[in-house]
């Protein structure tokens, strides 16, 4: 029973069920927002898996009410006078009892938290039972154990002073009870009808507009970014110190700016996308036909196969790219195995924001450091971390920041150029220090890896050796590094499948018309051809060999090039993208171990969004509150 207590339970798993039909989420920290709204019978209960949410479809399920939307948790103990029966709208009034009151806790009351630093927003839970010392509470985003009974917790009570005091870790309000309460009965599942239709609504979409500020008004320095640290520095070799990359106005200087409905439609979509891809990337896995279709040779299927079931935890980054016409959001591709543009998403922008004082310095990669520290930690990596990259400056550039991140999160971590730094010795790859490597952060593309693989054994082969061994002293190839069963990857191997372009066109075969999916085929087929479409490599980087024709592919309204010519293609439905004052933006979308974790804009003059277009800052206004 002990144990069962003590077990984490990750996000969005059951933690426990209250009142028999009630289960509360696991937010999995206490610091993490999912940015995604949790819709319950057309009516909107909190964002996943927030304490308020809890206490919201409590209520729905238990007493066929509801309470308005309210800032935070902490501001119910005064903003909240009664709730609402969503099946005739009568209110019922709510009655505060202080903390010390000289009426007892009652079953069925909400226990509402101040805010303190621990809970900057405060904390709802209900009371489900009290018994004689005790109240029994249930609850979300506080503890993330598995619950051994009906409820999360018991907390005790004392009678002193005159009065009944609830005596938690954290110092307690009050409670607030439901006047009237046993008229309320729990709500009929069986029959929504009866859900009066105000109370049900459809999640708002949201809006984004392109700005711009005066560059009389921006007085940037080199102080905006700290010439100490590898990453900046190397930003503003790289990019000058400005995060506008391209030739705009001399007057104006460009930014985005989204209200708050759009950045939860962008989190919500995103969380979706991303259990839609993960689906078909287990189909693809399972399907030998369609694994030969990715131009996946066999030699790799086992490897890829126990990826797949074994290092489901040693995923980091991936990004969607996002079209958004102020209607709807439809996702290009998923660039689950890249990290191009981390660094300017998470850092750059918000400093850059800071120093030229936008009107919202709450910037679209609010949490995506945090989230990334976070993870990291949750990985407990006890070695030292092998960052593996090319000679790319915009890879450099990530590796540095991830280093930064690492170093953060407690672990030790060393940067590998190519693999000049790296050797072999008695059958096992050291580094120039003689450290072991054991486990390793890619930036490589997995099909450089297997076609180094597939060089590797030719040449050795070629030079007769019945079985080639290696020689101390040597470097090791990338494949020798990447596949080797001892070291462990982050970014594991099955992602070579989520990555692949053709997977656009599985997710489409089991999810047709989805509303935030394109449609995608692996030919170019009749309904495809009766409006603009879009010819692309399954395999490639950076927008290259990107194709967008006109109706039936008479004339081609842009292309790019690049060194993926050769490889399959598949085609899909060209989205139009939204004109910004001559320029088009795309979302890039930031999916942290499996979550949302926040997005940035990157623009351009060209339709083809690619390595150079670049990553310009995007705030988020708050036009209202909501919990």
């Amino acid at each position: 029973m002990i144990q069962r207590e003590e077990e984490f339970v990750p996000f969005n798993q059951i933690q426990g069920i209250a009142a028999t039909n009630v289960p509360a989420y696991s937010n999995g920290d206490d610091d993490f927002f999912s940015v995604e709204r949790h819709y319950f019978h057309g009516i909107f209960m909190g964002f996943k898996w927030q304490c308020v949410e809890f206490a919201r479809r409590w209520l729905l399920l238990r007493k066929s009410c509801i309470f308005k939307n309210i800032g935070c948790a902490a501001d119910i103990w005064t903003g909240l006078t009664h709730v609402e029966r969503v099946t005739d709208g009568e209110h019922f009034q709510l009655k505060a009892h202080a903390n010390g009151s000289s009426q007892p806790p009652q079953k069925d009351s909400f226990l509402i938290y101040p805010r303190n630093p621990e809970q900057p927003f405060g904390h709802i839970a209900i009371i489900c039972e009290v018994v004689p010392g005790f109240v029994c509470i249930a609850e979300q985003n506080h503890k993330f154990h598995y619950w051994s009974e009906n409820y999360a917790r018991q907390i005790p009570v004392v009678f002193k002073n005159g009065g009944y005091y609830i005596e938690d870790e954290d110092e307690v309000f009050g409670w607030i009870e439901i006047e009237n309460g046993n008229q309320l009965q729990p709500l009929d599942e069986s029959k929504m009808d009866i859900i009066l239709k105000h109370y049900q609504q459809l999640q708002p979409i949201g809006k984004m507009q392109r700005r711009c500020i005066s560059s009389t008004t921006i007085t940037l320095g080199r102080s905006w970014l700290n010439m100490d640290d590898p990453a900046e520095k190397l930003f503003i070799e790289m990019f000058g110190e400005d995060i506008v990359r391209v030739n705009t106005s001399p007057e104006n200087v460009p930014y985005y700016q989204i209200d708050h409905d759009l950045l939860l439609s962008i989190g919500s979509t995103s969380n979706e996308l991303h259990r839609l891809f993960m689906t078909a990337t287990e189909h693809v896995i399972h399907n030998d036909d369609l694994l030969r279709r990715f131009g996946i040779p066999d030699i790799f299927w086992t490897r890829i196969r126990h990826s797949w079931k074994n290092d489901q935890g040693s995923t980091m980054t991936g990004r969607f790219d996002l079209a958004f016409d102020g209607k709807q959001l439809k996702v290009f591709e998923y660039n689950a195995d890249s990290a191009s543009a981390l660094f300017e998403c998470a850092v750059i922008q918000d400093k850059w924001a800071k120093a030229v004082n936008l009107p919202s310095t709450f910037m679209s990669g609010f949490q995506l450091h945090r989230v990334l520290v976070k993870n990291w930690k949750h990985l407990n990596i006890k070695t030292r971390v092998h960052i593996l990259i090319d000679t790319d400056k915009e890879e450099l550039l990530t590796a540095f920041y991830m280093q930064n991140v690492m170093k953060e999160a407690g672990i030790d971590s060393k940067l590998c150029i190519m693999t000049d730094d790296l050797y072999w010795q008695d059958s096992t790859i050291v580094d120039n220090d003689g450290v072991l490597v054991k486990v390793v952060w890619k930036l490589w593309m997995w099909e450089t890896v297997f076609r180094d693989y597939t060089e590797a054994q030719t040449e050795r082969c070629n030079k007769n050796e019945d079985q080639w061994k290696p020689v101390n002293g040597e470097h090791p190839r990338l494949s020798d590094i990447l596949l080797n069963d001892h070291v462990r990857v982050i970014e594991p191997l099955w992602k070579v499948i989520t990555s692949n372009k053709a997977l656009l066109s599985v997710v489409w075969s089991m999810f047709p018309n989805h509303p935030n999916l394109l449609h995608t085929e692996w030919t170019l087929t009749n309904d495809l051809k009766q409006a603009p479409f879009v010819k692309k490599p399954i395999v490639g980087r950076c927008g290259q060999n990107v194709t967008l024709y006109q109706t039936n592919g008479d004339s081609v309204i842009d292309e790019s090039t690049g060194k993926f010519s050769n490889r399959d293609c598949i085609y899909q439905e060209l989205f139009p993208l939204t004109n910004y004052d001559g320029y088009y933006g795309i979302i890039c979308s930031w999916i942290i171990s499996g979550l949302f974790a926040g997005f940035c804009v990157r623009e351009d003059k060209k339709l083809i969004t690619d390595g150079d277009s670049p990553v310009t800052a995007c705030c988020i206004v708050w036009t209202k509150e909501e919990n």
